[in-house]
């Protein structure tokens, strides 16, 4: 046989295997996009335990929520100042900083309503976790849900080594009515639970294989960003948390991702009421007890939320 008939035949036998292979794709079409969300699922399955914390009847629409910092009227003000064995002082009819005159043997972790006697409005605070740094147990505010990590809408009870209740800082939202022109955000779909869990395991510096979701999932909110009239956009925000340690929030409609540490926030706060007493600050003060100096003042500032870490030294004077 010559070069040239084997030359044809060769090229004939590859068209008819072309042919082939085109029909068989042509009529058996693979599901390239169904292979691949199903090993991401297993993926995510096989690699994090703890799943039975994920909620199976989640919502499926859930809409943002306009608040802003309340301003305390001069009959809530009153309210304030009458309550039992404390001293409080009010910056700019926002923000509640009060000692107690004698420390509540209150164990806060077992029995956190019986602060409800000493605390205005203690009811709209939900229990978060304690900073062991600063000896603070920290309380989310709810409106509906819990508002996550919101400098705006927070209780910030602190203890002494003997786990008496000594000072707080209080802060709280309300909801932000509408203009004329607006309209209260629309309920809009939501990613699930698993779907917001996928997002943190598939990005760098989030969760890793083998960790754990420990407590239950829930749904709260957490600010998305401030309007220029002071409110404040929440955003649904699923809350992941990881190994007993690592808190990781998921925006429920717009996927984004952040984690936050108590420590971090407790000093978040610190910084706030710091910057109320800044040199040629115009903070509106009022103290419920008259006899205060300026010198009670700051000593109570110096001691209030302070981080138990930091005091700790050396002998040799080195931290």
């Amino acid at each position: 046989m010559q070069w040239g008939q084997i030359k044809t035949l060769f090229i004939l036998c590859f068209l008819i295997l072309d042919i082939f292979l085109l029909h068989h794709f042509i009529n058996n079409p693979i599901d390239y996009a169904f292979t691949e969300d199903f090993s991401s699922e297993e993926n995510v399955r096989n690699n994090i335990s703890g799943l039975n914390n994920l909620s199976e009847d989640s919502p499926s629409e859930e809409a943002m929520l306009f608040a802003e910092q309340k301003e305390f009227s001069a009959a809530e003000v009153t309210k304030i100042g009458e309550l039992p064995n404390q001293t409080s002082i009010i910056l700019n009819s926002q923000l509640i900083l009060s000692k107690f005159d004698e420390p509540l043997a209150i164990n806060v972790e077992e029995n956190p309503e019986a602060l409800s006697e000493n605390i205005w409005n203690f009811d709209q605070y939900q229990y978060f976790g304690k900073d062991e740094a600063s000896n603070t147990y920290i309380f989310f505010q709810k409106l509906e849900r819990p508002i996550y990590f919101n400098l705006s809408g927070v209780l910030l009870v602190q203890v002494n080594e003997k786990k008496e209740v000594t000072k707080y800082v209080q802060t709280i939202l309300e909801k932000a009515e509408p203009k004329k022109d607006e309209e209260q955000p629309e309920p809009e779909e939501i990613d699930t639970p698993f779907d917001a869990l996928s997002g943190l395991y598939f990005s760098e510096g989030f969760i890793s294989s083998g960790d754990e979701i420990t407590e239950k999932v829930a749904l709260g909110y957490q600010n998305l960003m401030p309007l220029p009239n002071g409110a404040q956009v929440l955003a649904p925000t699923w809350e992941f948390v990881v190994n007993n340690e690592s808190y990781f929030y998921v925006n429920a409609i717009e996927g984004h991702l952040a984690t936050r540490k108590k420590a971090e926030f407790i000093q978040e706060m610190k910084s706030q009421i710091n910057d109320y007493f800044v040199e040629g600050s115009t903070t509106k003060m009022e103290i419920t007890d008259e006899e205060w100096d300026e010198e009670d003042l700051d000593l109570f500032l110096e001691q209030l939320l302070e981080s138990q870490v930091d005091k700790q030294v050396e002998p040799n004077g080195v931290e």
